[in-house]
């Protein structure tokens, strides 16, 4: 009985803590997924338009996060698409009218997985 006791006592210790690492093992796995989520969410900060001068825009694209980004921009002129620049690395796009109007450009924005987000300009008058 003397050993009985303290035997029992040593399996309960080591499955208590057993159990508590397995927990920790767990939360880290979670914190880590958590982490690698983030990392991959795709999300524009900024779409910004300027005007140069009475003919020609630019639009800088501005990425909060993602990895591996594409860039890729719509032209619309008086809310019709006239123009369409593909996937690109460059966050800056410029563009020269050809007639007056609205103008405003749709920004998309694609990483390593072809997961898309859009970002619309100001419209600004040309």
């Amino acid at each position: 009985m003397k050993f009985k006791l303290p035997i029992l006592f040593l399996v309960a210790l080591l499955l208590i803590t057993g159990c508590g690492k397995d927990a920790s093992k767990s939360d880290k796995n979670q914190v880590a997924k958590e982490q690698v989520s983030k990392e991959s969410e795709v999300k524009i900060a900024k779409a910004m338009i300027k005007k140069v001068d009475t003919q020609n825009f630019y639009v800088v694209a501005t990425a909060a996060s993602g990895n591996n980004l594409t860039y890729a921009y719509y032209v619309y002129k008086d809310n019709k698409v006239i123009e369409k620049q593909l996937y690109k690395k460059d966050a800056y796009f410029s563009y020269k009218i050809t007639a007056q109007g609205s103008y405003k450009v749709r920004v998309f924005l694609k990483d390593a997985n072809g997961k898309i987000v859009t970002k619309d300009t100001e419209t600004i008058t040309m």
